[in-house]
C-alpha cells in the first residue's frame, strides 16, 4: 500500500533532482521519515528504477549540517551557476538550529533549501511532542517561505513537483517580478507529514516539471539604465576597492583606469599591476590619511568588511559608486551617488590615467611595510598562503586570520591566484569547521582552511563524521593564541586588564590534540615557522588539525 507522505516526499525529490537539486544534508528524526527513507534509496548504489541519483551527507547536529550544506553551496558557486543544496530536518528545536547559517547565507547570496518536517495542523496547539510554531520562522532571511499541508490518501500527484519549481526559482535569485535584481539565497519548504511515516516500497514517479522561467534580471536592468548612468565619473585620482566576492571585474575596472586597487583576500581581485599590498596599514597611518584626503572618486565592487581605514574612506569619498555589493546590493552606503547591481562594460573603457598617482600609492604602501621574524598570527597567515597553488581553495576564519592574510597576502599573478573564500555575509565564526568540511566535500579533492583557536572550538563538532560517511581531505591551520586576542586592537583593550580577559578574550586551556583525536582527526603542534611550513608541505589525507601554537 502507497503510503501518503512517502509518495510526496518521492516526488519532491525527484522534482527537485530535475532542478538540478542533488546535494543533500540529512539530520535524522521521525518526523522527516518519508523524505529520509527517498533520499536513502536515491544515494543507494542499487537505487530504484526512477529514482534520481542524489550526493547524501548525514549529520547528528542540525546547526553543523546547515553550516555543511553552505560550504558545499559555496563550493558550487565557485565553478557555476547557482544550485541549491537541500538540509532536511525533524521538527521542533531541529529547525531553530538552522537559523545562523539561514542568516549568513541570506546575506551572502548562497541558494539554500531548507526541507523541515512538521507535524500535520491537527496536532498543532495542543502540546503534542516535539511541536512548535515552524511557519515563518526564519522571517525576512529566507528569499521564499511556503507550508505544505500533510498529503492526503486521496491527492494526485503534482504538488509536490510543483513546490520544488517555485522553490528552486526563488533560492536561485530568479524573482517572478522586474523589480528587482534578487541575489540568490535561502527558502523554507516546512513540510507537514501524517502517519505512517515509514516506508512503502512503491515506485518512484516518472517527474518531468516544465522548467521555470529564470531570466538574468540583473543584466536586464543594467541594459535599462542611461549611458550616462553607465559611466564612471571623469578624473584621474581614483580608487577602486574590491571586496568579498568582487570577482575579476575589480581588477579590470582598476587598470582601465590607471587607479590603485585595494583587493581583500576574498574579492578574487588581488592581482595584476595594479593592486596593493599593506593598504589597511597605509590608511590608518598620517601619510595614507594624506593620500585619502586627496581621492576624488572612490569604486567599490563587491562588500569590503575587513578594515575600519578603508570602511573610513569609503565614508569620506568626494564621489562614490557602487556596483556587485554582495547579495542585498541595494543595501550600499546610503552617500552612493550609484548603486549597480552588477559592473556594467563602459567601466572597463580606459580613462586618462596618471601613473604618478598610482606610483605615490605603491611608494607609500612600501614604506609602510614592515618586515618581522616573529612567530606570530601574520608568520602563520604568511606560510598558510605560501602553500597554497593556484588551483587551491582555501577557507579563512571570518575574526583575525583573514585580516592576517590580508596584511601579508602576495599580489598574484593574473591567473594564478589560490581562490579564498570566507563566511563574510556577516563575518561571524560560528559555523567555520562545518563550512570548511562542507566546502572540502564538494570540491572533491585536498582542501585547506585557517582560522582562530576560538572560532575552532566554536564549531568543534563540525569534526563529528559518521561511519559510512564520506570524509574530505582536509587541512585546518589553527591559530592558537589563548583566546579571542583580535580584541586587543579594538578599542575595548581601554578596559581594564582583568575585564578585558574574562570578557572577552576568554582564555581556555582546550587540548587541540585530545579534540582532534576524539572525533578521529590526525593533529600536529608546530610552534615555529620551519616545522609549520613542513606541516603544509603534503596534501592532507582525511582532516588533519595542524596547531600553530603562538
Amino acid at each position: 500500500m502507497t503510503h501518503p507522505a512517502a509518495a510526496f516526499a518521492r516526488e519532491l525529490i525527484a522534482a527537485l533532482a530535475v532542478h538540478g537539486v542533488t546535494d543533500y544534508v540529512l539530520c535524522p528524526g521521525s518526523r522527516s521519515g518519508p523524505l529520509a527513507h527517498a533520499l536513502a534509496e536515491a544515494a543507494a548504489e542499487n537505487r530504484p528504477p526512477g529514482a534520481p541519483h542524489v550526493d547524501l551527507h548525514v549529520r547528528i547536529d542540525e546547526r553543523s549540517a546547515a553550516f555543511l550544506a553552505l560550504g558545499i553551496a559555496r563550493a558550487r558557486s565557485l565553478t557555476g551557476p547557482p544550485r541549491p543544496v537541500a538540509v532536511v530536518t525533524t521538527s521542533g528545536t531541529a529547525v531553530g538550529n538552522l537559523l545562523p547559517a539561514v542568516m549568513e547565507a541570506h546575506h551572502a547570496g548562497l541558494p539554500l533549501l531548507l526541507l523541515t518536517a512538521d507535524r500535520p495542523n491537527e496536532l498543532r496547539g495542543i502540546g503534542a511532542n516535539q511541536t512548535t510554531d515552524q511557519e515563518g520562522l526564519f522571517g525576512t532571511f529566507v528569499r521564499w517561505a511556503a507550508n505544505s499541508s500533510a498529503p492526503e490518501c486521496i491527492e494526485r500527484g503534482g504538488r509536490a513537483t510543483l513546490l520544488a519549481a517555485r522553490a528552486v526559482h526563488w533560492a536561485t535569485g530568479k524573482p517572478e517580478r522586474d523589480d528587482l535584481a534578487a541575489a540568490p539565497g535561502p527558502v523554507h519548504l516546512n513540510l507537514e507529514f501524517r502517519d505512517p511515516l515509514g516506508p512503502d516500497g512503491a515506485p518512484w514517479p516518472d517527474v518531468r516539471p516544465e522548467k521555470a522561467t529564470l531570466l538574468d534580471r540583473t543584466r536586464t536592468r543594467l541594459q535599462t539604465l542611461s549611458k550616462a548612468a553607465r559611466k564612471l565619473p571623469a578624473g584621474v585620482r581614483g580608487v577602486v576597492i574590491a571586496g568579498d566576492g568582487a570577482g575579476d571585474d575589480a581588477r579590470r575596472v582598476a587598470e582601465a583606469r590607471g587607479w590603485p586597487l585595494l583587493a581583500e583576500p576574498t574579492s578574487g581581485a588581488r592581482a595584476g599591476d595594479h593592486a596593493l599590498v599593506h593598504y589597511a596599514e597605509l590608511l590608518a597611518s598620517a601619510p595614507g590619511q594624506e593620500l585619502a584626503a586627496r581621492v576624488q572618486h572612490v569604486v567599490v565592487i563587491g562588500r569590503p568588511t575587513l578594515s575600519r581605514s578603508v570602511q573610513r574612506l569609503i565614508d569620506t569619498a568626494p564621489s562614490l559608486v557602487v556596483a556587485a555589493h554582495g547579495a542585498r546590493w541595494r543595501e550600499a552606503p546610503r552617500h552612493a551617488e550609484r548603486v549597480l547591481p552588477a559592473v556594467p562594460d563602459e567601466w572597463f573603457v580606459p580613462g586618462n590615467a596618471d601613473d604618478a598617482w598610482l606610483a605615490e600609492w605603491r611608494r607609500a604602501c612600501a614604506e609602510v611595510a614592515v618586515a618581522s621574524e616573529r612567530w606570530d598570527g601574520r608568520a602563520v597567515a604568511r606560510a598558510f598562503v605560501s602553500s597554497l597553488a593556484a588551483d587551491d581553495v582555501a577557507l579563512l576564519g571570518s575574526s583575525g586570520p583573514i585580516r592576517m592574510v590580508d596584511a601579508v597576502a602576495p599580489v598574484w599573478s593574473v591567473g594564478r591566484a589560490p581562490t579564498l573564500v570566507a563566511n563574510r555575509g556577516l563575518a561571524g565564526i560560528d559555523g567555520t569547521v562545518s563550512t570548511a568540511m562542507g566546502l572540502a566535500l564538494a570540491i572533491g579533492k585536498p582542501t585547506s582552511a585557517l582560522m582562530g583557536d576560538v572560532t575552532f572550538l566554536h564549531d568543534a563538532g563540525g569534526l563529528l563524521v559518521g561511519s559510512g560517511e564520506r570524509v574530505p581531505d582536509l587541512r585546518i591551520v589553527v591559530v592558537n593564541d589563548g583566546g579571542g586576542t583580535i580584541f586587543s586592537r579594538l578599542e575595548h583593550a581601554d578596559a581594564p586588564p582583568a575585564n578585558v580577559l574574562r570578557v572577552f578574550t576568554t582564555p581556555h586551556a582546550a587540548d587541540l590534540a585530545a579534540i582532534a583525536n576524539a572525533y578521529g582527526a590526525t593533529h600536529t603542534r608546530v610552534e615555529s615557522v620551519g616545522e609549520l611550513e613542513r606541516a603544509l608541505a603534503k596534501p592532507p589525507v582525511g582532516v588533519h588539525i595542524v596547531e600553530a601554537a603562538i
